[in-house]
């Protein structure tokens, strides 16, 4: 912390103002990672964070990613990675992928209710429901299992 101002070490840089709504934070046995953020209906903001060292010790390999097996490569991979805000035009750009096909994989994972987009000028914004940001905890923890 810092005066009102929480920072922390992400693997990408993002900030997140919460606008007096407040935050919700959820600790988690399962997830090990990095801080996830996501918007809650009502302006709040959740963020996940390890509670303590992992259950398990033995992860499994990608091949047994249920994430990977349940949307495939690409869309979890997305998913992953808006747990921050991204344009489709990031998305494309560091998936090295047309920005159609980053369209077209955000399109399937808002019909899914695990993405919300908004458009701001000729940008479209992406990021993780809270239901993306569940599956994406439960996913984490079935390969710690």
């Amino acid at each position: 912390m810092r005066g009102t101002t929480l920072e922390a070490e992400l693997p990408w840089d993002v900030e997140i103002t919460l606008h007096g709504q407040g935050i919700v934070l959820l600790p988690s046995f399962f997830w090990t990672r990095h801080l996830l953020a996501a918007p809650k209906p009502g302006g709040r903001v959740v963020l996940v964070h390890p509670a303590v060292t992992p259950l398990s010790l033995h992860p499994r390999g990608p091949a047994d990613d249920p994430l990977v097996t349940l949307l495939g490569s690409t869309r979890a991979h997305i998913l992953g990675l808006l747990v921050h805000r991204r344009t489709t035009t990031d998305l494309a750009r560091q998936l090295t992928m047309s920005i159609s096909t980053a369209s077209t994989q955000t399109k399937a994972l808002r019909y899914a209710g695990l993405v919300h987009s908004r458009r701001e000028g000729k940008a479209v914004w992406h990021c993780c429901t809270p239901l993306g940001l569940d599956l994406l905890v439960q996913a984490s923890a079935g390969q710690r299992r």
